[in-house]
């Protein structure tokens, strides 16, 4: 069984008379400044900050981390006026290169600042630029020790992480750390190889940040049906669980952009049937829930697939609460 969902896009809010705007966000900036940053990857870096300070909007907020051997919180999380943009790209401006690479610690330093915020924005995301982490940060290219357990990415029992979207600098960054951070985390991986592509990669990473459209999202199958059962979930890198009695099944998927769309593909065992006359038999339920960012409400939607006479057919109702 193929289970598709997709995040709402503006032309169908705008269609049901809703609320298009979008929801503001909390975005933390961890820029690695060690030795290895010198000359043009540096450059490329601040190239890349008036990129995003740029396509901020006034009711976002930018916090600008950095970090060598030391992390350091360069500004706190300030909304993006005129005033506080140019106070923002100062600091980036200022920066310098040296010592070594301590990605933990800069992560670290990001966690606190998202952590000790009172007012908190719908959204909140970390991105880490960066070439990858010195040869003494892990063990045994173990790079999830990096990562602060706050970022960890899992819905399992509430608990939703913010991503972190990594982007590696220059041909000789560390692919591997930034795949893992990335993944743990539920972000994306973006190479930055010259200056050509640093329009485009941070205009469309921002541009997804701002058009989250659905938060704590997540997919739960119940079988229906006595004979019915879940037998396994491709869920890629999102978490999943199969009930032990294989009845239920979860996947938690987290934040969606506007149309955004996900596959999941469930294996189901289903008993042989009576040849019956026209007799239905719903087999399973889903249920795609998640929170609207932009307003805060809960949405519900449910399909049944049912079979009647070896065809499936399927019933859809929306919620919202």
């Amino acid at each position: 069984m193929l289970v598709h969902v997709q995040a709402p896009g503006m032309t169908k809010i705008m269609a049901a008379g809703g609320d298009t705007s979008c929801a503001p966000v909390d975005l933390v900036t961890v820029l690695d400044v060690g030795g290895s940053m010198r000359g043009y990857k540096l450059a490329l870096l601040k190239q890349a900050m008036r990129v995003v300070i740029a396509n901020l909007g006034p009711d976002d907020r930018l916090s600008v981390v950095s970090f060598s051997s030391v992390a350091r919180r360069r500004t706190k999380l300030t909304r993006m006026s005129e005033t506080g943009k140019a106070l923002s790209v100062s600091a980036v401006e200022s920066l310098m290169a040296g010592g070594g690479t301590n990605i933990a610690e800069g992560l670290r330093v990001a966690a606190m600042v998202l952590d000790q915020r009172r007012h908190r924005n719908a959204v909140s995301s970390v991105l880490l630029l960066s070439d990858g982490p010195g040869p003494s940060s892990v063990q045994a290219n173990n790079y999830e020790e990096l990562i602060p357990p706050v970022f960890a990415h899992t819905g399992v029992d509430c608990e939703w992480s913010t991503p972190i979207h990594r982007f590696g600098f220059g041909n000789d960054h560390d692919a591997a750390a930034m795949h893992v951070i990335a993944e743990a985390t539920g972000g994306t991986f973006s190479f930055i190889e010259n200056e050509a592509v640093i329009e485009d990669a941070f205009t469309q990473c921002i541009g997804r940040q701002l058009s989250v459209m659905v938060q704590e999202a997540r997919i739960a199958v119940a079988c229906v049906h006595a004979g019915v059962r879940v037998m396994s979930v491709k869920s890629g890198s999102y978490e999943s669980r199969i009930d032990e009695d294989g009845r239920a099944a979860t996947v938690w998927i987290g934040e969606l952009y506007a149309e955004e769309e996900r596959r999941f593909l469930l294996s189901l065992a289903v008993p042989r049937a009576e040849a019956t006359n026209g007799d239905t038999a719903t087999l399973v339920k889903v249920v795609f829930s998640y929170r609207n960012a932009a307003t805060g409400a809960g949405v519900s939607v449910t399909t049944e697939t049912q079979w009647w006479r070896g065809r499936s057919t399927r019933r859809t109702h929306r919620s919202g609460r």
